[in-house]
């Protein structure tokens, strides 16, 4: 049956939902991987980076993938532990971990609204933590090969845009946009 996971992340969110579809689609919706939770000695924080990964199948090559990436913001407390324990940028320049090293996790698809990649604003002093401004790369660096082709990309390369952005910026994106009150059946 599916199953929805709230890991123990305190302050902010990191909830995993596992479809009971015939893929087993896993969804993740925010992450919150602190440094302090992958210290094994460390007891006060529950380590959710292994957990996530004890969840997570393998590709062909042997490589943890998540289905789905749903950020809902870019604050540090719903996209710390990105950069760390996730691969960025294309599938084919994914690393094998060193030894001792967890191996990083393929996001196959992100779901992002356009609202995440203008969130810093240098005028009311909200800027993004380290975590979020990677994620803002990697979902342009997604639009920017959906622009190129023109079509949706390959497992790893993969977005959808959730909801339209201001002054026309996803006009011409409607393949791998979804508005506001719209459904989708699809996933990666």
């Amino acid at each position: 049956s599916t199953r929805i996971t709230f890991f123990p992340v305190g302050n902010g969110d990191m909830t995993l939902i596992e479809l009971d579809d015939a893929k087993q689609t896993k969804i993740l919706i925010d992450m919150n991987i602190r440094e302090s939770a992958d210290d094994e000695a460390n007891e006060d924080y529950f380590d959710v980076a292994s957990e996530l990964r004890r969840r997570l199948r393998n590709d062909s090559k042997g490589r943890p993938y998540i289905d789905v990436f749903l950020q809902t913001h870019p604050d540090q407390d719903h996209v710390r532990g990105l950069a760390k324990h996730f691969h960025l940028g294309a599938v084919d320049d994914y690393t094998e971990p060193k030894e001792g090293e967890q191996a990083k996790i393929i996001i196959q698809e992100i779901w992002s609204s356009p609202i995440v990649w203008r969130r810093a604003d240098k005028r009311t002093g909200h800027t993004l933590c380290q975590d979020a401004k990677d994620f803002n790369t990697e979902a342009k660096r997604r639009v920017n090969l959906y622009k190129k082709a023109k079509k949706i990309g390959e497992a790893g390369d993969r977005i959808r845009i959730i909801g339209k952005d201001e002054n026309g910026k996803t006009d011409g994106l409607e393949a791998i946009l979804t508005e506001v009150d719209q459904t989708f059946t699809k996933i990666n």
